[in-house]
């Protein structure tokens, strides 16, 4: 009478074990299908038993599926296969520049092709000069940003 629950007790403890492999091994997948097939093979077999155990069988599996996959989402990241498949996080993104594309200035040095600007808000940045020199105490417009540097022109 018992050995259905045995059955049943070793093919959830196989899936539970394929599921394990799949975190450690570079599968794609392939022993997370196979385990979750003998699991759900092993709530059939409880099922034939008894529909009880089947049933409170298949409730804990499907309770326990989001907890596990919360789990593996967590840790699969710092196991050897998740690190190298894994991308590391991005870096942030740089400062934003301190002027504006049509903000406008006056070139503090000359611009041969690059001097320093300072903007109506009192902003004094390095800048280039689109074209040829441009001499100090002129009105500049920033026309770019290049790598947040600005790119001016006579205004």
């Amino acid at each position: 009478m018992y050995e259905g629950y045995g059955l049943a007790a070793l093919l959830l403890a196989i899936g539970v074990i394929l599921f394990v492999a799949e975190l450690i091994l570079p599968t794609h997948g392939l022993l997370g299908v196979v385990g979750g097939c003998t699991m759900l093979a092993s709530v059939f077999v409880a099922l034939k038993q008894n529909a009880w155990v089947g049933l409170a069988l298949l409730c804990v599996c499907a309770a326990a599926t989001p907890l596990v996959w919360m789990a593996f989402v967590k840790i699969w990241p710092r196991t050897p296969i998740g690190r190298r498949l894994v991308l590391p996080e991005m870096a942030p993104p740089p400062p934003s520049a301190p002027v504006r594309v049509g903000q406008a200035g006056v070139a503090v040095s000359e611009l041969r092709p690059m001097g320093m600007c300072e903007f109506d808000d009192g902003t004094r940045i390095e800048s280039y000069s689109e074209h040829g020199i441009i001499p100090a105490g002129t009105t500049i417009k920033v026309i770019a940003l290049v790598n947040n540097r600005p790119t001016v022109r006579v205004a």
